[in-house]
């Protein structure tokens, strides 16, 4: 598990290092309350599915084993004001980005046995809610669990 946070903590730093540079007023973890539109363009971001990919043959109860965990990064935005397709765009740059060099370089790769992938992309859809538009980036973070 401590490396399932270490895989989080990165991708949540690496948006909230651009979060300015994107224009957003608002990026949160795990949140608990709804966004007011006022505060956006907005980005959510919480965790799905973690499943075991393979189990260890090691040990009767398959540890370590390599896990995957779905991310969703959730771009909400005020669609008068706001081109979703592109901010998701940039968006997806930040979650990749690793240096800030001249072309960019960009990786999933956070350290040994710990990378994210993109999964798929959702939207936009605009829940039914008069000027939103929102777009789902879903991320896979591959993962070693050490075990109980």
């Amino acid at each position: 598990m401590d490396n399932r946070e270490l895989g989080l903590l990165e991708i949540f730093n690496r948006v909230k290092a651009e979060k300015d540079a994107l224009g957003l007023v608002s990026f949160k973890r795990t949140p608990t309350r709804p966004s007011e539109i006022n505060q956006c363009p907005c980005v959510f971001m919480t965790e799905g599915l973690d499943t075991i990919e393979k189990h260890s043959t090691r040990n009767i109860l398959g540890y370590p084993c390599q896990r995957v965990l779905d991310v969703a990064l959730e771009l909400v935005v005020d669609k008068r004001q706001t081109d979703i397709k592109a901010l998701m765009i940039e968006l997806r740059k930040s979650v990749f980005k690793v240096i800030d060099s001249d072309p960019p370089e960009y990786s999933g790769i956070f350290a040994s046995n710990l990378f994210i992938r993109e999964n798929r992309m959702e939207g936009p859809i605009g829940y039914g809610l008069p000027d939103i538009k929102v777009m789902r980036l879903i991320l896979d973070l591959t993962y070693i669990d050490g075990g109980l």
